[in-house]
Protein backbone atom coordinates (compact mmCIF):
# COMPACT_ATOMS: atom_id res chain seq x y z
CA UNK A 1 0.00 0.00 0.00
CA UNK A 2 1.26 3.49 -0.59
CA UNK A 3 2.56 5.37 2.68
CA UNK A 4 -0.26 7.67 3.76
CA UNK A 5 0.46 10.71 6.41
CA UNK A 6 -2.82 12.35 7.55
CA UNK A 7 -2.79 15.79 9.89
CA UNK A 8 -4.97 14.76 12.84
CA UNK A 9 -3.66 18.84 15.08
CA UNK A 10 -1.14 20.81 15.12
CA UNK A 11 0.99 17.94 16.55
CA UNK A 12 -0.64 14.40 16.01
CA UNK A 13 0.38 12.63 12.41
CA UNK A 14 -1.32 9.46 11.29
CA UNK A 15 1.02 7.71 9.00
CA UNK A 16 1.76 3.95 7.36
CA UNK A 17 4.16 2.89 9.89
CA UNK A 18 7.56 1.33 8.54
CA UNK A 19 10.12 -0.99 9.90
CA UNK A 20 12.20 1.92 12.01
CA UNK A 21 8.56 2.16 13.77
CA UNK A 22 9.01 -1.43 15.89
CA UNK A 23 10.55 -0.78 18.30
CA UNK A 24 8.22 2.19 19.58
CA UNK A 25 5.30 0.25 18.56
CA UNK A 26 6.60 -3.16 20.33
CA UNK A 27 6.83 -1.07 23.18
CA UNK A 28 3.73 0.45 23.19
CA UNK A 29 1.87 -2.20 22.93
CA UNK A 30 3.20 -3.57 25.60
CA UNK A 31 2.44 -0.58 28.11
CA UNK A 32 -1.23 -0.18 26.78
CA UNK A 33 -2.13 -3.96 26.71
CA UNK A 34 -0.85 -4.95 30.32
CA UNK A 35 -3.09 -4.71 34.20
CA UNK A 36 -2.40 -1.21 35.25
CA UNK A 37 -4.02 -2.04 38.03
CA UNK A 38 -1.32 -4.77 38.50
CA UNK A 39 1.24 -2.62 36.74
CA UNK A 40 1.58 -5.90 34.68
CA UNK A 41 3.08 -5.15 31.58
CA UNK A 42 1.34 -7.43 28.47
CA UNK A 43 4.90 -8.68 27.38
CA UNK A 44 3.10 -11.54 25.51
CA UNK A 45 1.61 -8.97 22.84
CA UNK A 46 4.94 -6.74 22.78
CA UNK A 47 5.98 -10.25 21.68
CA UNK A 48 3.52 -11.04 19.28
CA UNK A 49 3.93 -7.63 18.21
CA UNK A 50 7.88 -8.01 17.27
CA UNK A 51 6.84 -10.87 15.37
CA UNK A 52 4.53 -9.30 12.93
CA UNK A 53 6.73 -6.69 12.23
CA UNK A 54 10.25 -9.45 11.71
CA UNK A 55 7.63 -10.83 9.16
CA UNK A 56 6.68 -14.07 10.95
CA UNK A 57 3.13 -13.87 9.26
CA UNK A 58 3.36 -13.74 5.55
CA UNK A 59 0.16 -11.96 5.24
CA UNK A 60 1.17 -8.57 7.04
CA UNK A 61 4.42 -6.30 6.69
CA UNK A 62 5.10 -3.24 8.96
CA UNK A 63 3.25 -0.84 6.28
CA UNK A 64 0.14 -2.73 7.38
CA UNK A 65 0.32 -1.08 10.56
CA UNK A 66 -0.72 2.32 11.07
CA UNK A 67 1.14 4.91 14.12
CA UNK A 68 -0.40 7.99 15.22
CA UNK A 69 2.90 10.12 16.31
CA UNK A 70 3.18 12.54 18.39
CA UNK A 71 5.78 15.09 16.45
CA UNK A 72 6.59 17.45 19.29
CA UNK A 73 8.08 14.05 21.04
CA UNK A 74 8.66 12.21 18.16
CA UNK A 75 7.10 9.55 20.49
CA UNK A 76 4.31 6.80 18.82
CA UNK A 77 1.21 7.60 20.77
CA UNK A 78 -1.59 4.77 18.85
CA UNK A 79 -1.04 2.18 16.98
CA UNK A 80 -3.65 -0.67 14.58
CA UNK A 81 -2.55 -3.25 12.23
CA UNK A 82 -4.82 -4.67 9.57
CA UNK A 83 -4.55 -8.34 8.79
CA UNK A 84 -5.02 -10.30 5.62
CA UNK A 85 -7.15 -13.85 5.93
CA UNK A 86 -9.37 -16.16 4.29
CA UNK A 87 -12.54 -17.15 6.19
CA UNK A 88 -14.79 -20.13 4.75
CA UNK A 89 -18.52 -19.30 5.33
CA UNK A 90 -20.69 -21.75 4.34
CA UNK A 91 -18.07 -23.55 1.93
CA UNK A 92 -16.99 -20.68 0.16
CA UNK A 93 -13.57 -18.76 0.65
CA UNK A 94 -13.68 -15.16 1.26
CA UNK A 95 -11.34 -12.77 1.82
CA UNK A 96 -11.46 -10.58 5.17
CA UNK A 97 -9.15 -8.12 7.08
CA UNK A 98 -8.84 -7.98 10.61
CA UNK A 99 -7.76 -4.52 12.51
CA UNK A 100 -5.95 -5.94 15.52
CA UNK A 101 -3.67 -4.86 17.92
CA UNK A 102 -5.41 -1.88 18.89
CA UNK A 103 -4.10 0.34 21.63
CA UNK A 104 -3.22 4.46 22.42
CA UNK A 105 -1.08 5.74 25.31
CA UNK A 106 -4.02 6.66 28.01
CA UNK A 107 -2.47 10.20 27.76
CA UNK A 108 -3.79 10.61 24.07
CA UNK A 109 -7.30 8.90 24.88
CA UNK A 110 -10.85 10.39 23.74
CA UNK A 111 -9.27 12.09 21.12
CA UNK A 112 -10.32 10.31 18.04
CA UNK A 113 -7.21 8.52 17.22
CA UNK A 114 -8.74 5.01 17.02
CA UNK A 115 -11.70 6.28 15.26
CA UNK A 116 -8.87 8.34 12.59
CA UNK A 117 -6.92 4.95 12.06
CA UNK A 118 -10.49 2.62 11.69
CA UNK A 119 -11.59 4.97 8.77
CA UNK A 120 -8.31 4.89 7.42
CA UNK A 121 -8.46 0.53 8.11
CA UNK A 122 -11.20 0.43 6.04
CA UNK A 123 -10.77 2.10 2.78
CA UNK A 124 -7.02 0.02 2.63
CA UNK A 125 -9.74 -3.14 3.40
CA UNK A 126 -12.30 -1.93 0.78
CA UNK A 127 -9.00 -1.39 -1.60
CA UNK A 128 -7.83 -4.45 -0.98
CA UNK A 129 -11.07 -6.58 -2.36
CA UNK A 130 -11.98 -7.81 1.70
CA UNK A 131 -15.45 -8.22 1.97
CA UNK A 132 -16.05 -8.23 5.70
CA UNK A 133 -13.79 -6.89 8.72
CA UNK A 134 -13.84 -8.68 12.28
CA UNK A 135 -12.36 -8.29 15.75
CA UNK A 136 -12.18 -9.57 19.25
CA UNK A 137 -11.97 -6.85 22.28
CA UNK A 138 -13.60 -4.79 24.36
CA UNK A 139 -17.80 -5.13 25.04
CA UNK A 140 -19.73 -2.58 22.93
CA UNK A 141 -17.33 -0.56 22.04
CA UNK A 142 -16.29 -1.43 18.53
CA UNK A 143 -20.13 -1.00 17.20
CA UNK A 144 -19.43 2.64 17.12
CA UNK A 145 -17.30 1.84 14.26
CA UNK A 146 -19.87 -0.03 12.02
CA UNK A 147 -19.44 -3.87 13.89
CA UNK A 148 -22.14 -6.25 15.24
CA UNK A 149 -21.19 -8.89 17.46
CA UNK A 150 -22.45 -11.80 14.58
CA UNK A 151 -20.04 -14.94 14.99
CA UNK A 152 -19.56 -17.19 18.21
CA UNK A 153 -15.58 -17.41 19.61
CA UNK A 154 -14.31 -19.72 21.87
CA UNK A 155 -16.87 -21.49 23.89
CA UNK A 156 -16.73 -24.54 25.51
CA UNK A 157 -16.24 -25.68 28.74
CA UNK A 158 -13.48 -25.70 31.51
CA UNK A 159 -12.32 -28.53 33.67
CA UNK A 160 -9.81 -29.93 36.19
CA UNK A 161 -7.38 -32.32 36.43
CA UNK A 162 -9.41 -34.42 39.43
CA UNK A 163 -12.44 -34.35 36.76
CA UNK A 164 -9.80 -35.28 33.77
CA UNK A 165 -8.68 -38.50 35.57
CA UNK A 166 -12.51 -39.76 34.90
CA UNK A 167 -11.21 -40.87 31.59
CA UNK A 168 -8.45 -43.54 32.31
CA UNK A 169 -7.95 -47.47 31.21
CA UNK A 170 -7.97 -49.95 32.52
CA UNK A 171 -5.62 -53.00 33.71
CA UNK A 172 -5.59 -54.93 30.30
CA UNK A 173 -6.70 -52.06 28.53
CA UNK A 174 -4.32 -50.43 25.73
CA UNK A 175 -4.39 -46.48 24.57
CA UNK A 176 -6.06 -46.52 21.37
CA UNK A 177 -3.57 -43.77 20.38
CA UNK A 178 -0.14 -42.45 21.11
CA UNK A 179 0.90 -39.08 21.40
CA UNK A 180 3.84 -36.95 20.33
CA UNK A 181 5.08 -33.58 20.45
CA UNK A 182 4.42 -31.95 16.46
CA UNK A 183 7.59 -31.58 14.17
CA UNK A 184 8.24 -29.34 11.45
CA UNK A 185 7.34 -32.11 9.34
CA UNK A 186 3.66 -32.49 10.30
CA UNK A 187 2.39 -29.29 9.29
CA UNK A 188 1.15 -30.87 5.89
CA UNK A 189 -0.90 -33.71 7.56
CA UNK A 190 -2.15 -30.86 9.62
CA UNK A 191 -3.37 -28.69 6.96
CA UNK A 192 -4.68 -31.63 5.38
CA UNK A 193 -6.67 -33.38 8.07
CA UNK A 194 -7.94 -29.43 9.67
CA UNK A 195 -9.68 -29.27 5.99
CA UNK A 196 -12.62 -31.56 7.97
CA UNK A 197 -13.50 -28.30 9.99
CA UNK A 198 -14.92 -27.08 7.20
CA UNK A 199 -17.56 -29.42 6.82
CA UNK A 200 -18.79 -29.47 10.89
CA UNK A 201 -19.20 -25.63 10.96
CA UNK A 202 -20.07 -22.93 8.74
CA UNK A 203 -18.03 -20.11 9.62
CA UNK A 204 -13.87 -21.24 9.53
CA UNK A 205 -10.38 -20.66 8.68
CA UNK A 206 -8.52 -21.14 5.65
CA UNK A 207 -5.55 -22.72 6.64
CA UNK A 208 -2.11 -24.04 4.67
CA UNK A 209 0.93 -26.09 5.51
CA UNK A 210 3.32 -23.24 6.08
CA UNK A 211 0.67 -21.45 7.65
CA UNK A 212 0.91 -24.51 10.62
CA UNK A 213 4.61 -24.22 10.53
CA UNK A 214 4.45 -20.83 11.33
CA UNK A 215 2.08 -20.95 14.18
CA UNK A 216 3.68 -23.68 15.39
CA UNK A 217 7.38 -23.23 14.76
CA UNK A 218 8.08 -19.29 14.04
CA UNK A 219 6.91 -17.50 16.97
CA UNK A 220 8.51 -16.34 19.61
CA UNK A 221 8.12 -18.72 22.68
CA UNK A 222 6.19 -16.13 24.82
CA UNK A 223 3.86 -14.45 21.95
CA UNK A 224 0.52 -13.79 22.82
CA UNK A 225 -0.51 -16.54 20.10
CA UNK A 226 1.82 -19.03 20.44
CA UNK A 227 0.58 -22.46 19.85
CA UNK A 228 1.92 -26.31 20.23
CA UNK A 229 0.85 -29.17 18.91
CA UNK A 230 0.67 -32.50 19.43
CA UNK A 231 0.26 -35.56 17.21
CA UNK A 232 -1.93 -38.92 17.56
CA UNK A 233 -0.30 -41.98 16.35
CA UNK A 234 -1.19 -45.32 15.22
CA UNK A 235 1.54 -47.51 14.72
CA UNK A 236 4.08 -44.71 14.19
CA UNK A 237 1.07 -42.92 11.53
CA UNK A 238 -0.38 -39.75 12.16
CA UNK A 239 -3.93 -39.85 12.56
CA UNK A 240 -5.32 -36.60 14.73
CA UNK A 241 -3.56 -33.60 16.42
CA UNK A 242 -4.72 -31.09 18.77
CA UNK A 243 -3.05 -27.34 18.93
CA UNK A 244 -2.94 -25.79 22.90
CA UNK A 245 -1.70 -23.02 24.31
CA UNK A 246 -0.89 -21.67 28.09
CA UNK A 247 -2.36 -19.97 30.28
CA UNK A 248 -0.42 -17.87 32.47
CA UNK A 249 -3.00 -15.60 34.25
CA UNK A 250 -5.79 -16.39 36.78
CA UNK A 251 -6.57 -19.79 35.12
CA UNK A 252 -2.99 -21.26 34.96
CA UNK A 253 -3.13 -24.37 32.78
CA UNK A 254 -3.85 -25.51 28.85
CA UNK A 255 -5.95 -24.28 26.69
CA UNK A 256 -7.00 -26.55 23.73
CA UNK A 257 -8.03 -24.27 20.65
CA UNK A 258 -8.05 -27.22 17.85
CA UNK A 259 -8.71 -30.95 17.59
CA UNK A 260 -9.11 -32.83 14.85
CA UNK A 261 -8.72 -36.26 13.49
CA UNK A 262 -7.87 -38.19 9.85
CA UNK A 263 -11.41 -39.67 8.82
CA UNK A 264 -9.82 -43.17 8.88
CA UNK A 265 -10.34 -42.89 12.97
CA UNK A 266 -13.21 -42.55 15.74
CA UNK A 267 -14.23 -40.11 17.53
CA UNK A 268 -14.29 -42.23 20.76
CA UNK A 269 -11.16 -43.41 20.24
CA UNK A 270 -9.51 -40.29 19.41
CA UNK A 271 -10.80 -38.35 22.21
CA UNK A 272 -9.97 -40.87 24.85
CA UNK A 273 -6.13 -40.65 23.81
CA UNK A 274 -6.80 -37.09 23.59
CA UNK A 275 -8.04 -37.07 27.29
CA UNK A 276 -5.40 -39.06 28.58
CA UNK A 277 -2.47 -37.40 26.95
CA UNK A 278 -3.82 -33.80 28.37
CA UNK A 279 -2.98 -35.52 31.83
CA UNK A 280 0.09 -36.36 31.41
CA UNK A 281 0.84 -33.17 29.54
CA UNK A 282 0.11 -30.76 32.54
CA UNK A 283 2.91 -32.40 34.19
CA UNK A 284 5.38 -31.00 32.06
CA UNK A 285 4.88 -27.16 32.31
CA UNK A 286 5.46 -24.86 35.37
CA UNK A 287 3.70 -21.64 36.42
CA UNK A 288 5.43 -19.43 38.79
CA UNK A 289 7.83 -22.20 39.76
CA UNK A 290 5.47 -24.99 40.55
CA UNK A 291 3.79 -27.38 38.46
CA UNK A 292 0.72 -26.01 38.46
CA UNK A 293 -0.95 -27.11 35.15
CA UNK A 294 -4.40 -28.32 36.62
CA UNK A 295 -7.28 -26.53 34.71
CA UNK A 296 -7.81 -27.28 31.40
CA UNK A 297 -10.11 -25.30 29.24
CA UNK A 298 -11.36 -26.17 25.44
CA UNK A 299 -12.27 -23.23 23.24
CA UNK A 300 -13.58 -25.06 19.97
CA UNK A 301 -16.96 -24.61 20.97
CA UNK A 302 -19.64 -27.13 22.49
CA UNK A 303 -20.97 -28.76 19.21
CA UNK A 304 -17.26 -30.38 18.99
CA UNK A 305 -17.39 -34.29 18.61
CA UNK A 306 -15.64 -34.26 21.50
CA UNK A 307 -19.04 -32.98 23.28
CA UNK A 308 -20.57 -36.13 21.99
CA UNK A 309 -18.23 -38.94 23.65
CA UNK A 310 -17.70 -37.15 26.78
CA UNK A 311 -19.35 -34.71 29.30
CA UNK A 312 -18.75 -34.74 33.01
CA UNK A 313 -15.01 -34.87 32.59
CA UNK A 314 -15.41 -32.23 30.22
CA UNK A 315 -16.28 -29.67 33.29
CA UNK A 316 -18.55 -26.77 33.57
CA UNK A 317 -19.56 -25.11 29.94
CA UNK A 318 -17.93 -21.90 29.26
CA UNK A 319 -20.11 -19.73 27.18
CA UNK A 320 -18.71 -17.71 24.41
CA UNK A 321 -17.90 -14.46 23.06
CA UNK A 322 -18.45 -13.53 19.77
CA UNK A 323 -16.43 -11.72 17.11
CA UNK A 324 -17.57 -8.44 15.88
CA UNK A 325 -18.63 -8.09 12.15
CA UNK A 326 -18.74 -5.34 9.97
CA UNK A 327 -19.66 -5.39 6.39
CA UNK A 328 -18.93 -2.20 4.20
CA UNK A 329 -20.90 -3.47 0.99
CA UNK A 330 -23.79 -6.19 1.78
CA UNK A 331 -24.95 -6.63 -1.39
CA UNK A 332 -21.17 -7.96 -2.62
CA UNK A 333 -20.84 -9.89 -0.07
CA UNK A 334 -24.24 -11.95 -0.34
CA UNK A 335 -23.77 -11.88 -3.82
CA UNK A 336 -20.27 -13.56 -3.80
CA UNK A 337 -21.88 -16.23 -1.41
CA UNK A 338 -24.28 -17.30 -3.95
CA UNK A 339 -23.76 -20.66 -4.40
CA UNK A 340 -24.87 -20.97 -0.74
CA UNK A 341 -28.01 -19.26 -0.79
CA UNK A 342 -29.19 -21.22 -4.14
CA UNK A 343 -28.16 -24.60 -2.68
CA UNK A 344 -30.06 -23.54 0.32
CA UNK A 345 -33.24 -22.59 -1.60
CA UNK A 346 -32.69 -25.49 -4.13
CA UNK A 347 -32.74 -28.01 -0.92
CA UNK A 348 -36.00 -26.21 0.81
CA UNK A 349 -39.47 -26.41 0.24
CA UNK A 350 -39.24 -23.03 -1.96
CA UNK A 351 -37.06 -25.09 -4.64
CA UNK A 352 -37.09 -23.26 -7.66
CA UNK A 353 -38.90 -19.75 -6.41
CA UNK A 354 -38.91 -16.90 -8.49
CA UNK A 355 -39.21 -13.31 -6.69
CA UNK A 356 -37.65 -10.31 -4.82
CA UNK A 357 -36.39 -10.51 -1.15
CA UNK A 358 -36.32 -7.14 0.23
CA UNK A 359 -34.97 -6.73 3.60
CA UNK A 360 -34.84 -3.46 6.03
CA UNK A 361 -32.13 -2.22 8.10
CA UNK A 362 -34.22 0.38 8.92
CA UNK A 363 -31.30 2.99 7.76
CA UNK A 364 -30.48 1.19 4.60
CA UNK A 365 -31.19 -2.21 2.92
CA UNK A 366 -30.82 -5.19 0.95
CA UNK A 367 -32.64 -6.60 -2.45
CA UNK A 368 -32.48 -10.00 -3.33
CA UNK A 369 -33.51 -11.04 -6.77
CA UNK A 370 -34.36 -14.74 -7.98
CA UNK A 371 -34.96 -16.50 -10.84
CA UNK A 372 -36.35 -20.01 -10.88
CA UNK A 373 -33.96 -20.73 -7.73
CA UNK A 374 -31.24 -18.76 -9.17
CA UNK A 375 -30.02 -15.34 -7.60
CA UNK A 376 -29.68 -13.21 -10.27
CA UNK A 377 -28.76 -10.09 -8.17
CA UNK A 378 -28.23 -9.22 -4.99
CA UNK A 379 -27.63 -5.35 -4.05
CA UNK A 380 -27.63 -2.77 -1.28
CA UNK A 381 -30.48 -0.35 -2.05
CA UNK A 382 -30.32 2.43 0.73
CA UNK A 383 -33.47 2.95 2.42
CA UNK A 384 -36.32 0.32 2.13
CA UNK A 385 -39.90 1.43 4.11
CA UNK A 386 -40.76 -1.03 5.91
CA UNK A 387 -44.72 -1.71 4.52
CA UNK A 388 -42.46 -2.73 1.74
CA UNK A 389 -39.95 -5.17 3.16
CA UNK A 390 -39.99 -8.84 2.81
CA UNK A 391 -38.47 -8.65 6.45
CA UNK A 392 -37.25 -5.73 8.62
CA UNK A 393 -34.10 -6.10 11.13
CA UNK A 394 -32.72 -3.36 13.12
CA UNK A 395 -29.88 -1.63 12.66
CA UNK A 396 -26.88 -4.49 12.72
CA UNK A 397 -28.47 -7.47 13.22
CA UNK A 398 -28.96 -9.00 10.29
CA UNK A 399 -25.38 -9.18 10.61
CA UNK A 400 -25.94 -11.81 13.42
CA UNK A 401 -28.21 -14.24 10.61
CA UNK A 402 -25.77 -13.46 7.49
CA UNK A 403 -22.98 -15.47 9.63
CA UNK A 404 -25.37 -18.13 11.42
CA UNK A 405 -25.46 -17.25 14.59
CA UNK A 406 -29.03 -17.04 14.97
CA UNK A 407 -32.65 -17.99 12.50
CA UNK A 408 -35.08 -15.03 11.84
CA UNK A 409 -36.88 -16.58 14.24
CA UNK A 410 -34.76 -16.44 16.90
CA UNK A 411 -34.32 -12.80 16.03
CA UNK A 412 -37.94 -12.30 16.26
CA UNK A 413 -38.59 -13.73 19.62
CA UNK A 414 -35.08 -11.32 21.08
CA UNK A 415 -36.22 -8.00 19.12
CA UNK A 416 -39.75 -7.13 18.69
CA UNK A 417 -39.01 -4.90 15.38
CA UNK A 418 -37.25 -7.97 13.45
CA UNK A 419 -40.36 -8.76 12.08
CA UNK A 420 -41.77 -9.68 8.92
CA UNK A 421 -45.86 -9.39 7.84
CA UNK A 422 -45.86 -11.75 5.17
CA UNK A 423 -45.86 -15.60 6.60
CA UNK A 424 -43.92 -17.39 3.72
CA UNK A 425 -41.34 -14.66 3.56
CA UNK A 426 -41.11 -15.04 7.47
CA UNK A 427 -40.35 -18.77 6.24
CA UNK A 428 -37.85 -18.01 3.63
CA UNK A 429 -35.77 -15.73 5.67
CA UNK A 430 -35.28 -18.77 7.71
CA UNK A 431 -34.18 -21.17 4.69
CA UNK A 432 -31.88 -18.63 3.02
CA UNK A 433 -30.15 -17.71 6.68
CA UNK A 434 -30.96 -20.62 8.70
CA UNK A 435 -28.50 -20.36 11.52
CA UNK A 436 -28.57 -21.00 14.41
CA UNK A 437 -24.76 -22.66 12.59
CA UNK A 438 -21.69 -23.63 15.25
CA UNK A 439 -18.60 -21.65 13.90
CA UNK A 440 -14.83 -23.00 14.62
CA UNK A 441 -13.06 -19.62 13.57
CA UNK A 442 -9.39 -19.31 15.11
CA UNK A 443 -7.93 -16.77 13.32
CA UNK A 444 -4.69 -16.60 11.92
CA UNK A 445 -2.37 -14.16 14.11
Amino acid sequence: MPSEIIQIDDNLVLRTATIDDAEQTVELNRLVHGNPEKNEPSDDVAAWTADLFAGYNDAISPSDFTVVEDTSTKQIVSTICLMLQVWNIGGIDTPMGMPEIVGTHPDYRRRGLVREQFDLMHQWSADRGQLFNTILGIPNYYRQFGYELAIDAYGGSMTSLDLLKQVSLKDDEKLPFTARDAERSDAQFISDIYKNIHDRAFVTVVRNPKIFETELFKRSEGSAWNWRARILEKDGKPVGVYMYGLEKNDNRGIRVDLFEIDKSINWLDASKSLLIDLQNLGKRFKFEGEIRAEMFEFSFGQNHPLYRMYREPLGVEKKPYAWYVRVADIGKLVTHLTPLFETRLAESEMSGWSGEVRISFYKDGLQMTFEQGKLKSAISTGFIDRKDASANYHDLTFLRVLFGQKSFSEMREMYPDCFSSDHAMRTLQDILFGGPLPSAVLQVS
